[in-house]
C-alpha cells in the first residue's frame, strides 16, 4: 500500500496576510507599547523607541540563524547558560598506532637455596602454644 505524505509539514498557517499567528503577536505587542509611548514621550524619544521596538519585533518575527528562529535561539541560549555543565576529558588517540611486540625471555635456572626446609613445620605448634598461653 502506498500512502501520500503531505509536503511542507513544518509550515505554519498564515493568519493575517503573509504573517503567522506568532509573527502577528510580536507586531501587535510592539504596536500596543508604541501607542502608549506615543502619548507619553516627546516625538524624538518616540522615534527612537519606534526604531528599537520595530526592529526587535521584525527580528523576532523574521530572522532565522541556520534555520532556527530567533526566539527559539534565545531560549536555547538561556537554557545552555543556566544548565549544569559536565566536562569529560577523553584521551586523544595517538596519530601513529603503537605496535606491541613481545620479547622472548630467557628462562632462569632454578638454583637450590642453601637453606634447609624441614618436612614438618613447627609453626602449628608455635601457634597453638601462643593461643593457649604456654611458654
Amino acid at each position: 500500500m502506498e500512502f501520500k505524505v503531505p509536503k511542507f509539514l513544518e509550515r505554519e498557517a498564515k493568519i493575517v496576510g503573509p504573517l503567522t499567528f506568532v509573527q502577528t503577536v510580536y507586531f501587535a505587542v510592539a504596536a500596543v507599547i508604541l501607542v502608549f509611548l506615543y502619548f507619553v514621550l516627546p516625538t524624538v524619544w518616540f522615534a527612537v523607541c519606534f526604531l528599537l521596538l520595530g526592529g526587535t519585533a521584525f527580528s523576532l518575527a523574521f530572522v532565522k540563524i541556520e534555520g532556527v528562529p530567533l526566539p527559539q535561539l534565545f531560549l536555547q541560549s538561556f537554557g545552555y547558560l543556566f544548565s549544569p555543565k559536565i566536562y569529560i576529558w577523553r584521551k586523544k588517540e595517538p596519530l601513529i598506532p603503537i605496535k606491541l611486540v613481545e620479547k622472548k625471555r630467557k628462562k632462569k635456572e632454578v638454583k637450590e637455596s642453601p637453606l634447609k626446609i624441614f618436612p614438618k613445620s613447627r609453626l602449628k605448634k608455635l601457634a597453638s602454644k601462643i593461643e593457649i598461653g604456654l611458654r
